[in-house]
C-alpha cells in the first residue's frame, strides 16, 4: 500500500486485514510493505486514484475510509482463488499520443473510436470498451471551428478594406491618365484596346506583388491561404483596366441635346444606384439574421459560413452607403447656412466638400476600415474579459485549496478568513460523478456541499455571479433536503434522490445553482447543515477565498496541512488560458488585423487626397488670386481634407461599436475563453484613437499641399 493509504487505514507491513469488495465478498489480505510514489502526477496513477489518495467520509452516520492496494504478479493467482471469477477483471488503458493527432484527421479518429465502441464483435463477447476520447476530440473540434469562424470575420473585414484600397489606387491612376485615355479614344482606340493596354501593366504589377507576398507568407507561415489571395490578385489586375475603359467611354460619350432624354438617363442612373443600395442593405440584414441564428461555426471547412461571417463587413458597407446618402443633404444645408456667414472660410469649405466630400470609394474605405478595426479591438478586449471571467469561475475565487476530505479544512477556512487582505472564505465538499436519480431520469452531477451563508457571502464579495437563491437552502419546510441544480434535464428536477456513498437522500430542487469551479456536468448544491440533518456528513475537500491576500493566505495554510493539498490561483489559471494556443493566436490575429486596417485607412486617406489634389490646388490658387489671406486659405485646405476623414471615421467608429454589441454574442467566444456563457461585449475607449490617427494623417497631407501651394508665385497665378 502507499504510505498515505496505509496511514489513513492505520496499517503497516505485516498486518492482516479482512477486506471486502463492492459486493460485500470478503478476502483476507496481508500487507507486505508500503511505498511512496516517485511521481504522483504520472498518468499511470490515474487508473486507480485511491492507490495514492484514500477517500474518507460518513455514510448513514458511520465514518469510513476507502483505499486501494497493489497486488504483485506472484500474488495474483491467490487473489483469483480467493474471489469468484467475475470479481477480477483485466483492464487495459490506452493513452492517445496528442502530438500525432491532427485537426484534419480528428473527425475520422472520432468516428473510428465510436465504431469500435459499438462494434458487434465486442457486443457478443465479454469485452467492453469505453473511451472519453470522442468527447475530447469533439470539444477540440468545436473550439477550432469557433476560432476559424472568428478569424474569418476579421479577415473578411481586412480583405474588404484591402480591395477598396486597390480600387482607390486604380481610380488615382485613371484620374491622372484621363486626358490621355480620352485622347486615345477620340483617335479611334477601342475600349477593349484601352483596357488591354492598362491590363498589361496591372497584371505585371499584380503578379509581381502576388509572388512576393505569397512567397513571404509561405516562408514565414508554412502555408498559403489561396482562397483569400485570389480576390486581391483579381481586383489588382482588373480594377485599372475596367475603370480606364469606363473613363475613356465617358470622356467621349455623346450627351443628348433633348432635356427629357437627359432626365430619363439621370433617372435610370438614380434607379440603378437605389437598387444597388437596397441590395446591400438587404444583404446586411440577411447576414446578421444568419449570424444570430447559425453563428460562425459551420459551413465548409475551407470557407465556412460566409453569409454569417460577413455580417459585420456588410453592416459597415451599408452604413457607408447611408452616410453617402445623408452627406449631400447635410452639405447643401451647410452651404445655405454658411452663404450668409462672414469670413468665407466655412462657405468655401462647404462648397468644395459638395464636390469632393461625397466620393464613394474614399468614404466607404474609411468607414469600413475604422468599423472593422473597432470590431477587432472589441473582439480582443471581449476575449480577454471572457478569459478573466472564465478563470474566476473555474477557480471559484482568487484562490482555492483542494485535497482529500478532512474536517481540519473548517479550521483552515476560519484561519484564512482572518488573514489580512482576505474578504471572504467558504469551505465545502466537491465531488464529481455523483449519481442522482429522479422520476424523469438519472444523471451524474458535481455535488457541492457548502454552508449556504458563507458561500453566498463569498459570491457577494467577489466578481463571481451572485446566487440569491442560496438562501432557499436554509429552509426546513419540507421533508426533503433543499437543493439548487444547474443544468441537466427537466426530468432530473422531479423528486430527485441523491445517492451518496451508501445512503440515499431525497432532494427538492428549489432553484438554479451557481456554476462552481467551471463544471461541465450538472451542478447540485446543498447546504451542509441540511445534509447533516438528513444523516449524511460530508467532510470538506475545498476552501475558497477571495481578496488580494487570498493566494498568500491559502498557500501558507496549504503548507501547514500537508502536501496532499493543491493550491489553484486565479492568477495562474488566467495566465494558462491566455497562453493557450487558440486564444493567444486569436489575440495576435486581432492585433495584427487592427494594425493593418489602420495602415490601410491611412493609405486610403493619402490616396484620396492625391486623387483630388489637382482640382484642390486649382481652387486654392483661384482663391489666392482673388485675395483670400494665407491663414484663411490654409483653413479652407485643412477643412476640405480633414472633415471628410473625420466624419467617415466617426461613422465607422459608431458602426464598429454597434457591430460589436450586435455580433460578438454570436461568435461562440465562450468556447475559447472558458467563460460560463458568452462574455459581455467590451469596447475599449482607446479604439477612438484610430479616428485621431487618421485626422493627424490628413492634417499632414493638408500641410504638404499647403507648402506646395505657397511655393507658386502669386504673379504666375495671376497670369494663368
Amino acid at each position: 500500500m502507499s504510505e498515505e493509504a496505509a496511514g489513513a487505514l492505520g496499517l503497516r507491513a505485516g498486518d492482516r486485514v479482512l477486506a471486502k469488495d463492492q459486493q460485500g465478498r470478503q478476502v483476507l489480505v496481508r500487507i507486505t510493505g508500503t511505498f511512496a510514489a516517485a511521481d504522483p502526477d504520472d498518468e499511470i496513477w490515474q487508473v486507480a486514484p485511491r492507490v495514492l489518495h484514500p477517500v474518507s467520509g460518513t455514510a448513514e452516520g458511520v465514518p469510513y475510509t476507502s483505499a486501494a492496494a497493489l497486488v504483485s504478479t506472484a500474488s495474483l493467482p491467490d487473489l483469483r482463488y480467493a474471489l469468484p471469477g467475475d470479481a477480477v477483471t483485466h483492464r487495459v488503458v490506452f493513452s492517445p499520443d496528442a502530438s500525432r493527432v491532427r485537426w484534419r484527421r480528428a473527425a475520422s479518429l472520432e468516428q473510428s473510436v465510436v465504431s469500435l465502441q459499438s462494434s458487434a464483435a465486442l457486443a457478443q463477447g465479454e469485452i467492453t470498451w469505453d473511451s472519453l476520447l470522442p468527447s475530447v476530440l469533439q470539444d477540440a473540434r468545436a473550439q477550432i471551428a469557433s476560432a476559424q469562424g472568428q478569424a474569418r470575420v476579421l479577415l473578411l473585414g481586412l480583405l474588404s478594406a484591402a480591395l477598396l484600397v486597390l480600387v482607390l489606387a486604380a481610380q488615382l491612376l485613371v484620374r491622372r491618365r484621363s486626358d490621355a485615355l480620352s485622347t486615345a479614344r477620340q483617335r479611334g482606340a477601342t475600349l477593349a484596346g484601352v483596357a488591354a493596354e492598362l491590363a498589361v501593366e496591372s497584371i505585371l504589377v499584380a503578379a509581381l506583388g502576388g509572388l512576393v507576398g505569397l512567397g513571404l507568407t509561405r516562408l514565414l507561415a508554412g502555408t498559403v491561404g489561396w482562397g483569400w489571395s485570389v480576390p486581391v490578385l483579381v481586383v489588382a489586375a482588373v480594377a485599372a483596366p475596367v475603370l480606364g475603359a469606363r473613363a475613356a467611354s465617358r470622356g467621349t460619350r455623346r450627351v443628348a441635346a433633348n432635356r427629357s432624354a437627359r432626365r430619363t438617363a439621370e433617372r435610370a442612373l438614380r434607379v440603378r444606384r437605389l437598387a444597388l443600395e437596397v441590395a446591400v442593405l438587404a444583404a446586411a440584414a440577411l447576414s446578421f439574421v444568419a449570424l444570430r441564428q447559425r453563428g460562425v461555426v459551420g459551413g465548409d471547412a475551407a470557407t465556412g459560413d460566409l453569409t454569417a461571417t460577413s455580417a459585420t463587413t456588410w453592416g459597415a458597407v451599408a452604413g457607408s452607403l447611408v452616410l453617402l446618402r445623408v452627406l449631400p443633404l447635410l452639405l447643401r444645408g451647410a452651404l445655405r447656412v454658411t452663404r450668409r456667414s462672414s469670413g468665407g472660410v466655412a462657405f468655401f469649405v462647404a462648397a468644395r466638400l459638395t464636390v469632393t466630400g461625397t466620393r464613394v470609394v474614399p468614404v466607404m474605405l474609411t468607414v469600413v476600415a475604422v468599423a472593422q478595426l473597432t470590431f477587432a479591438v472589441a473582439l480582443a478586449a471581449t476575449e480577454r474579459e471572457g478569459q478573466a471571467t472564465g478563470s474566476l469561475s473555474a477557480v471559484g475565487g482568487d484562490a482555492r485549496l483542494d485535497g482529500p476530505p478532512d474536517p481540519v479544512l473548517d479550521e483552515v477556512a476560519r484561519e484564512v478568513g482572518g488573514s489580512a487582505g482576505v474578504r471572504a472564505t467558504a469551505v465545502g465538499r466537491v465531488a464529481d460523478d455523483v449519481r442522482v436519480s429522479a422520476r424523469g431520469g438519472a444523471d451524474v452531477v458535481r455535488l457541492v456541499v457548502v454552508n449556504a451563508t458563507d458561500y453566498e457571502r463569498l459570491l457577494t464579495s467577489s466578481e463571481l455571479a451572485d446566487a440569491p437563491q442560496l438562501a432557499r437552502l436554509r429552509s426546513d419546510d419540507t421533508d426533503r433536503v433543499p437543493a439548487l441544480l444547474l443544468g441537466g434535464g427537466d426530468g432530473l428536477r422531479d423528486e430527485p434522490n441523491l445517492r451518496w456513498e451508501d445512503a440515499t437522500v431525497p432532494l427538492e430542487v428549489v432553484g438554479t445553482a451557481p456554476d462552481v469551479d467551471g463544471s461541465l456536468d450538472p451542478v447540485l448544491v446543498v447546504d451542509s447543515g441540511a445534509l447533516a440533518a438528513a444523516g449524511v456528513v460530508a467532510p470538506p475537500t475545498t476552501v475558497w477565498a477571495v481578496g488580494p491576500g487570498a493566494t498568500d493566505a491559502l498557500e501558507g495554510a496549504g503548507r501547514r496541512v500537508g502536501e496532499a493539498y493543491s493550491l489553484t490561483t486565479y492568477r495562474d489559471e488566467l495566465a494558462e488560458r491566455r497562453d493557450a494556443a487558440l486564444p493567444s493566436a486569436m489575440l495576435d490575429l486581432s492585433t495584427a488585423t487592427s494594425l493593418l486596417l489602420l495602415a490601410l485607412a491611412g493609405l486610403g486617406t493619402v490616396l484620396a487626397a492625391a486623387t483630388d489634389a489637382p482640382s484642390r490646388a486649382e481652387s486654392v490658387a483661384r482663391l489666392r488670386a482673388l485675395g483670400l489671406p494665407g491663414d484663411a486659405l490654409r483653413r479652407v485646405l485643412v477643412g476640405e481634407v480633414v472633415l471628410p476623414v473625420v466624419v467617415a471615421g466617426v461613422t465607422g467608429l459608431a458602426l464598429g461599436v454597434g457591430g460589436a454589441y450586435a455580433a460578438l454574442g454570436s461568435l461562440s467566444l465562450e468556447r475559447l475563453t472558458g467563460s460560463p456563457g458568452p462574455p459581455a461585449p467590451t469596447v475599449p475607449w482607446w479604439a477612438a484613437l484610430a479616428v485621431l490617427v487618421l485626422a493627424v494623417c490628413s492634417l499632414v497631407v493638408a500641410g504638404v499641399e499647403w507648402r506646395r501651394a505657397r511655393r507658386t508665385a502669386l504673379a504666375r497665378l495671376l497670369r494663368t
